[in-house]
Protein backbone atom coordinates (compact mmCIF):
# COMPACT_ATOMS: atom_id res chain seq x y z
CA UNK A 1 0.00 0.00 0.00
CA UNK A 2 1.36 3.43 -0.88
CA UNK A 3 2.44 5.70 1.93
CA UNK A 4 0.66 9.00 2.50
CA UNK A 5 2.07 12.04 0.73
CA UNK A 6 2.74 15.46 2.18
CA UNK A 7 -0.30 17.70 1.72
CA UNK A 8 -0.28 21.47 2.37
CA UNK A 9 -1.20 22.61 5.85
CA UNK A 10 -4.32 24.37 4.53
CA UNK A 11 -6.25 21.15 5.27
CA UNK A 12 -7.61 22.91 8.34
CA UNK A 13 -10.89 21.83 9.86
CA UNK A 14 -12.99 24.95 9.41
CA UNK A 15 -11.31 26.47 6.34
CA UNK A 16 -11.41 23.35 4.18
CA UNK A 17 -14.32 21.24 5.36
CA UNK A 18 -16.59 23.98 6.77
CA UNK A 19 -17.96 21.72 9.49
CA UNK A 20 -21.44 22.59 10.65
CA UNK A 21 -20.03 23.00 14.17
CA UNK A 22 -17.92 25.91 12.89
CA UNK A 23 -20.78 27.91 11.46
CA UNK A 24 -24.00 26.81 13.13
CA UNK A 25 -25.54 27.87 16.40
CA UNK A 26 -26.33 25.47 19.23
CA UNK A 27 -29.35 23.20 18.65
CA UNK A 28 -32.65 24.33 20.10
CA UNK A 29 -33.77 22.85 23.40
CA UNK A 30 -35.11 19.35 22.89
CA UNK A 31 -33.59 19.10 19.41
CA UNK A 32 -31.42 16.04 18.84
CA UNK A 33 -27.73 16.88 18.70
CA UNK A 34 -25.86 15.53 15.67
CA UNK A 35 -22.14 14.90 16.01
CA UNK A 36 -20.36 17.66 14.03
CA UNK A 37 -18.24 15.24 12.00
CA UNK A 38 -21.31 13.15 11.12
CA UNK A 39 -23.18 16.32 10.21
CA UNK A 40 -20.34 17.42 7.94
CA UNK A 41 -20.62 14.17 5.97
CA UNK A 42 -24.38 14.57 5.67
CA UNK A 43 -24.06 18.08 4.29
CA UNK A 44 -21.22 17.39 1.90
CA UNK A 45 -22.24 16.40 -1.63
CA UNK A 46 -19.49 14.28 -3.15
CA UNK A 47 -18.88 13.98 -6.87
CA UNK A 48 -16.59 10.98 -6.41
CA UNK A 49 -18.48 7.72 -6.63
CA UNK A 50 -17.91 4.39 -8.36
CA UNK A 51 -20.45 1.86 -9.53
CA UNK A 52 -21.38 -0.75 -6.94
CA UNK A 53 -19.97 -4.26 -6.82
CA UNK A 54 -23.02 -6.50 -7.02
CA UNK A 55 -21.17 -9.75 -6.31
CA UNK A 56 -23.09 -11.37 -3.43
CA UNK A 57 -21.27 -12.40 -0.29
CA UNK A 58 -20.74 -16.19 -0.26
CA UNK A 59 -22.30 -18.29 2.46
CA UNK A 60 -19.82 -18.83 5.32
CA UNK A 61 -19.11 -22.19 6.96
CA UNK A 62 -21.67 -23.16 9.59
CA UNK A 63 -20.43 -22.55 13.10
CA UNK A 64 -17.77 -20.04 11.98
CA UNK A 65 -19.85 -17.09 10.79
CA UNK A 66 -23.47 -16.27 10.16
CA UNK A 67 -24.45 -14.15 7.17
CA UNK A 68 -26.69 -11.38 8.49
CA UNK A 69 -28.18 -8.07 7.40
CA UNK A 70 -27.72 -4.90 9.45
CA UNK A 71 -29.68 -1.67 8.98
CA UNK A 72 -27.56 1.11 7.45
CA UNK A 73 -28.32 4.63 6.17
CA UNK A 74 -29.03 3.46 2.59
CA UNK A 75 -30.80 0.21 3.48
CA UNK A 76 -29.83 -3.22 4.75
CA UNK A 77 -26.16 -4.19 4.41
CA UNK A 78 -24.70 -7.69 4.59
CA UNK A 79 -22.14 -8.80 7.18
CA UNK A 80 -20.49 -11.85 8.67
CA UNK A 81 -20.72 -12.27 12.42
CA UNK A 82 -19.81 -15.13 14.72
CA UNK A 83 -22.85 -17.16 15.86
CA UNK A 84 -24.74 -16.13 18.98
CA UNK A 85 -23.74 -18.13 22.05
CA UNK A 86 -25.61 -18.69 25.26
CA UNK A 87 -24.05 -17.62 28.53
CA UNK A 88 -22.52 -14.37 29.79
CA UNK A 89 -22.27 -11.42 27.45
CA UNK A 90 -18.93 -11.20 25.69
CA UNK A 91 -16.69 -8.46 24.34
CA UNK A 92 -16.82 -7.87 20.59
CA UNK A 93 -14.70 -6.53 17.76
CA UNK A 94 -15.94 -4.96 14.54
CA UNK A 95 -13.18 -5.23 11.93
CA UNK A 96 -12.77 -3.32 8.65
CA UNK A 97 -10.52 -4.98 6.09
CA UNK A 98 -8.04 -3.24 3.81
CA UNK A 99 -8.27 -2.61 0.08
CA UNK A 100 -10.74 -0.52 -1.88
CA UNK A 101 -13.65 -2.93 -2.02
CA UNK A 102 -15.16 -3.19 1.43
CA UNK A 103 -17.07 -6.34 0.68
CA UNK A 104 -16.84 -9.71 2.41
CA UNK A 105 -15.80 -13.04 0.98
CA UNK A 106 -14.02 -16.34 1.67
CA UNK A 107 -10.92 -14.57 2.96
CA UNK A 108 -12.81 -14.19 6.25
CA UNK A 109 -12.30 -17.90 7.01
CA UNK A 110 -9.80 -19.32 4.55
CA UNK A 111 -6.23 -19.97 5.76
CA UNK A 112 -3.77 -17.09 5.38
CA UNK A 113 0.02 -16.94 5.78
CA UNK A 114 1.17 -15.77 9.19
CA UNK A 115 3.11 -12.86 7.66
CA UNK A 116 0.00 -11.47 5.95
CA UNK A 117 -3.14 -12.55 7.79
CA UNK A 118 -5.74 -9.82 7.28
CA UNK A 119 -8.70 -11.94 8.38
CA UNK A 120 -8.83 -10.78 12.04
CA UNK A 121 -9.35 -14.46 12.92
CA UNK A 122 -7.43 -13.96 16.17
CA UNK A 123 -10.45 -12.28 17.74
CA UNK A 124 -12.99 -15.00 16.97
CA UNK A 125 -10.51 -17.76 17.78
CA UNK A 126 -10.01 -16.16 21.20
CA UNK A 127 -13.76 -16.39 21.83
CA UNK A 128 -14.73 -12.79 21.10
CA UNK A 129 -17.72 -11.85 18.99
CA UNK A 130 -16.35 -10.77 15.59
CA UNK A 131 -18.30 -8.82 13.00
CA UNK A 132 -17.05 -8.16 9.46
CA UNK A 133 -19.46 -5.74 7.76
CA UNK A 134 -19.66 -5.08 4.04
CA UNK A 135 -20.16 -1.39 3.35
CA UNK A 136 -22.17 0.56 0.78
CA UNK A 137 -21.76 -0.38 -2.84
CA UNK A 138 -20.03 -3.66 -1.99
CA UNK A 139 -21.20 -7.30 -1.84
CA UNK A 140 -24.55 -6.28 -3.33
CA UNK A 141 -25.22 -3.57 -0.73
CA UNK A 142 -27.23 -0.49 -1.75
CA UNK A 143 -25.48 2.69 -2.82
CA UNK A 144 -22.21 3.45 -4.58
CA UNK A 145 -18.64 3.23 -3.39
CA UNK A 146 -17.61 6.61 -1.95
CA UNK A 147 -14.18 5.77 -0.49
CA UNK A 148 -13.98 6.94 3.15
CA UNK A 149 -17.13 9.07 3.12
CA UNK A 150 -20.59 7.51 3.48
CA UNK A 151 -18.95 4.20 4.35
CA UNK A 152 -18.04 5.66 7.74
CA UNK A 153 -21.72 6.00 8.57
CA UNK A 154 -22.20 2.35 7.61
CA UNK A 155 -19.49 1.45 10.13
CA UNK A 156 -21.31 3.40 12.83
CA UNK A 157 -24.55 1.61 11.94
CA UNK A 158 -22.81 -1.76 12.13
CA UNK A 159 -21.54 -0.88 15.60
CA UNK A 160 -25.10 -0.10 16.71
CA UNK A 161 -26.24 -3.47 15.32
CA UNK A 162 -23.44 -5.26 17.16
CA UNK A 163 -24.29 -3.55 20.45
CA UNK A 164 -27.83 -4.98 20.28
CA UNK A 165 -26.68 -8.59 19.99
CA UNK A 166 -27.94 -10.63 22.97
CA UNK A 167 -24.49 -12.10 23.67
CA UNK A 168 -22.49 -8.85 23.34
CA UNK A 169 -21.46 -6.63 26.23
CA UNK A 170 -22.16 -3.18 24.74
CA UNK A 171 -19.60 -1.64 27.09
CA UNK A 172 -16.79 -3.79 25.66
CA UNK A 173 -17.00 -3.28 21.91
CA UNK A 174 -13.84 -2.43 19.98
CA UNK A 175 -13.50 -1.10 16.44
CA UNK A 176 -10.48 -2.17 14.43
CA UNK A 177 -9.17 -2.16 10.91
CA UNK A 178 -6.09 -2.56 8.74
CA UNK A 179 -4.68 -0.30 6.02
CA UNK A 180 -7.65 1.41 4.35
CA UNK A 181 -9.70 -0.25 7.08
CA UNK A 182 -7.46 1.44 9.65
CA UNK A 183 -8.07 4.77 7.93
CA UNK A 184 -11.80 4.07 8.07
CA UNK A 185 -11.51 3.19 11.76
CA UNK A 186 -9.89 6.57 12.51
CA UNK A 187 -12.62 8.43 10.63
CA UNK A 188 -15.22 6.49 12.62
CA UNK A 189 -13.31 7.16 15.86
CA UNK A 190 -13.73 10.89 15.22
CA UNK A 191 -17.48 10.45 14.71
CA UNK A 192 -18.55 9.66 18.27
CA UNK A 193 -18.79 5.84 18.14
CA UNK A 194 -20.09 3.90 21.15
CA UNK A 195 -16.98 1.78 21.62
CA UNK A 196 -14.47 0.95 24.34
CA UNK A 197 -11.56 1.64 22.03
CA UNK A 198 -10.25 1.76 18.46
CA UNK A 199 -7.38 -0.28 16.99
CA UNK A 200 -6.12 1.27 13.73
CA UNK A 201 -3.40 -0.70 11.93
CA UNK A 202 -1.46 1.18 9.24
CA UNK A 203 -3.80 4.09 8.43
CA UNK A 204 -2.81 7.14 6.40
CA UNK A 205 -3.17 10.78 7.41
CA UNK A 206 -4.46 11.99 4.05
CA UNK A 207 -6.74 9.88 1.87
CA UNK A 208 -4.15 9.46 -0.83
CA UNK A 209 -2.93 6.02 -1.92
CA UNK A 210 -1.30 6.75 -5.27
CA UNK A 211 -2.96 5.48 -8.43
CA UNK A 212 -5.75 3.17 -7.28
CA UNK A 213 -7.89 3.04 -10.41
CA UNK A 214 -10.86 4.30 -8.38
CA UNK A 215 -12.73 7.60 -8.08
CA UNK A 216 -10.49 8.37 -5.10
CA UNK A 217 -7.72 9.26 -7.55
CA UNK A 218 -9.60 12.48 -8.38
CA UNK A 219 -9.91 13.62 -4.77
CA UNK A 220 -8.54 17.07 -4.00
CA UNK A 221 -9.59 20.08 -1.96
CA UNK A 222 -12.73 19.38 0.04
CA UNK A 223 -13.13 15.95 -1.58
CA UNK A 224 -9.75 14.98 -0.14
CA UNK A 225 -10.24 16.74 3.18
CA UNK A 226 -13.56 15.09 3.95
CA UNK A 227 -11.88 11.70 3.56
CA UNK A 228 -8.69 12.46 5.50
CA UNK A 229 -8.33 11.45 9.17
CA UNK A 230 -5.86 14.29 9.80
CA UNK A 231 -8.71 16.79 9.43
CA UNK A 232 -10.80 15.18 12.18
CA UNK A 233 -8.33 13.72 14.70
CA UNK A 234 -9.04 16.30 17.40
CA UNK A 235 -12.65 15.06 17.60
CA UNK A 236 -11.61 11.63 18.85
CA UNK A 237 -12.89 11.00 22.38
CA UNK A 238 -12.40 7.23 22.73
CA UNK A 239 -9.04 5.56 23.51
CA UNK A 240 -7.40 4.88 20.16
CA UNK A 241 -4.28 2.92 19.25
CA UNK A 242 -2.58 3.69 15.93
CA UNK A 243 0.00 1.01 15.20
CA UNK A 244 2.23 0.18 12.26
CA UNK A 245 5.44 -1.62 11.37
CA UNK A 246 8.38 0.72 10.81
CA UNK A 247 8.49 -0.38 7.15
CA UNK A 248 4.85 0.64 6.61
CA UNK A 249 2.86 3.88 6.73
CA UNK A 250 4.68 5.42 9.70
CA UNK A 251 5.11 8.68 7.77
CA UNK A 252 1.45 9.27 8.68
CA UNK A 253 2.18 9.34 12.41
CA UNK A 254 3.57 12.85 12.74
CA UNK A 255 0.72 14.71 10.99
CA UNK A 256 -1.84 12.54 12.78
CA UNK A 257 -0.19 13.11 16.16
CA UNK A 258 -0.03 16.86 15.59
CA UNK A 259 -3.66 17.02 14.50
CA UNK A 260 -4.86 14.89 17.44
CA UNK A 261 -3.74 17.58 19.92
CA UNK A 262 -4.90 16.27 23.33
CA UNK A 263 -7.17 13.51 21.97
CA UNK A 264 -6.65 10.07 23.63
CA UNK A 265 -4.61 8.61 20.75
CA UNK A 266 -1.47 6.47 21.13
CA UNK A 267 1.01 5.85 18.33
CA UNK A 268 3.17 2.71 18.30
CA UNK A 269 5.83 1.98 15.72
CA UNK A 270 6.92 -1.67 15.66
CA UNK A 271 10.67 -1.94 14.92
CA UNK A 272 11.39 -4.45 12.16
CA UNK A 273 7.70 -4.80 11.37
CA UNK A 274 6.00 -4.34 8.02
CA UNK A 275 2.54 -3.23 6.99
CA UNK A 276 1.43 -6.87 7.11
CA UNK A 277 3.56 -9.11 9.35
CA UNK A 278 2.51 -7.37 12.56
CA UNK A 279 -1.14 -8.37 12.10
CA UNK A 280 -1.19 -12.00 13.26
CA UNK A 281 0.92 -11.69 16.43
CA UNK A 282 -0.47 -8.34 17.53
CA UNK A 283 -4.15 -9.11 16.94
CA UNK A 284 -3.60 -12.27 19.02
CA UNK A 285 -2.06 -10.19 21.80
CA UNK A 286 -4.81 -7.57 21.62
CA UNK A 287 -7.51 -10.27 21.68
CA UNK A 288 -6.14 -11.61 24.95
CA UNK A 289 -5.99 -8.16 26.47
CA UNK A 290 -9.60 -7.51 25.49
CA UNK A 291 -10.61 -10.77 27.19
CA UNK A 292 -8.64 -10.01 30.35
CA UNK A 293 -10.33 -6.64 30.72
CA UNK A 294 -7.52 -5.42 32.99
CA UNK A 295 -7.76 -1.63 33.49
CA UNK A 296 -3.97 -1.56 33.78
CA UNK A 297 -3.42 -3.37 30.46
CA UNK A 298 -6.11 -2.26 28.05
CA UNK A 299 -5.45 -3.06 24.37
CA UNK A 300 -5.33 0.63 23.45
CA UNK A 301 -2.50 1.06 25.97
CA UNK A 302 -0.18 -1.34 24.14
CA UNK A 303 3.46 -0.21 24.25
CA UNK A 304 6.24 -0.53 21.71
CA UNK A 305 8.10 -2.86 24.08
CA UNK A 306 5.10 -5.19 24.31
CA UNK A 307 4.72 -5.17 20.54
CA UNK A 308 8.41 -6.00 20.10
CA UNK A 309 8.12 -8.89 22.55
CA UNK A 310 5.16 -10.27 20.60
CA UNK A 311 7.12 -10.04 17.34
CA UNK A 312 10.11 -11.82 18.87
CA UNK A 313 7.86 -14.59 20.14
CA UNK A 314 6.38 -14.84 16.66
CA UNK A 315 9.83 -15.20 15.10
CA UNK A 316 10.80 -17.90 17.59
CA UNK A 317 7.59 -19.90 17.12
CA UNK A 318 7.38 -19.63 13.36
Amino acid sequence: MAMSRSVPALLSLCALVSLGACRKSEPAQGQKTVHPVVEARREFQTKLKDAPDTTPAPQPPAGVFEKVMYPAPLGNNVAYVTPVREGPKRPAVLWIQGGFNWGIDESAWEASPRDNDQSARAFREAGLVLMLPALRGCSGNPGSREYFLGEVDDVLAALDFLARRPDVDPERIYLGGHSTGGTMALLAAASGPRVRGVLAFGPVAYAYYGETGTALDRAKGEELGMRSPVVFMKYIRVPTLVIEGEEGNTSAFEPLRKAAKDAPVRFVTVPGGSHFNILAPLTELLAQRILQNDPAALPTALTEQEAVQAMRAEASAH
